[in-house]
């Protein structure tokens, strides 16, 4: 979307690979990719893109937002980035991710994380209330049209880490080496600003976090893309000149 073509603008060659049995629902069987999305786990994911960035001839400046955030460090723990952007990032094993407002957002999925079966998007009106809470309801609804089945699996893994016998969502920080921005939107409900910045801190001096004033947690559309943005541009040019 918008987000990948301003910095196609900005002459980078843009990457935006679709996680397996995932789509917009206008362009994929939704019941069949459901019942397929429910057993992957998040290494299944962290494969596919690994693959990906052993195809590329350079090493990437990898960017994810919330569950992609923490797919993203998966993925740069196992190969070399040039750098990583964190978006609301969804926790890694051990951290404390019981906030009020994401237990009342995520706690309605506790039978499908432990019984492995798919999770359908969350009611309009939870949605409107817990993750796109600062969006114009017009971009909101735009969005939530988009939206697919996630898997129960992935998200058992990452709630539950502690009884994965497979580790899949730790992340070995010190495998990293690279510099890390991570931004926060101080109305998240979703991935509140204490997870993203206990994410930062993870990554000591190679953390960099930033919070947008008055974001929910879809940044990277709306009124709050521009400030993003401008986040990221900065944080670049500082490690362009740290890299020269």
């Amino acid at each position: 979307g918008e987000f990948a073509s301003e910095f196609e603008r900005r002459g980078y060659k843009i990457y935006a690979p679709t996680n397996r049995y995932h789509g917009k629902p206008e362009d994929i069987d939704i019941w069949g990719s459901a019942q397929k999305v429910s057993k992957v786990g998040l290494l299944d994911y962290v494969s596919d893109l690994v693959e990906l960035v052993d195809e590329m001839d350079s090493p990437p400046i990898v960017m994810g937002h919330s569950v992609g955030a923490l797919l993203a460090q998966l993925v740069a723990a196992r190969r070399q980035t040039r750098g990583l952007v964190l978006l609301a990032p969804a926790p890694t094993a051990g951290m404390f991710s019981f906030y009020p407002s994401a237990v009342w957002l995520w706690g309605r999925y506790m039978l499908q994380w432990l019984m492995g079966r798919p999770m359908y998007p969350v009611s309009w009106a939870a949605w409107q209330k817990l993750i796109a809470n600062a969006l114009p309801e017009d971009i909101s609804a735009e969005y939530y049209a988009s939206l697919c089945a996630e898997s129960g699996t992935a998200y058992r893994q990452m709630i539950f880490w502690f009884a994965d016998p497979k580790k899949s969502s730790r992340v070995k920080y010190s495998k990293v080496k690279a510099p890390v921005l991570v931004l926060g939107g101080s109305e998240d409900k979703c991935t509140p600003p204490g997870m993203c910045r206990g994410t930062a801190k993870n990554y000591g001096k190679d953390g960099k976090y930033v919070e947008l004033e008055g974001s929910d947690h879809m940044m990277t559309v709306g009124p709050y893309l521009p400030r993003t943005l401008e986040e990221i541009d900065t944080w670049l040019n500082e490690i362009s000149g740290e890299n020269k």
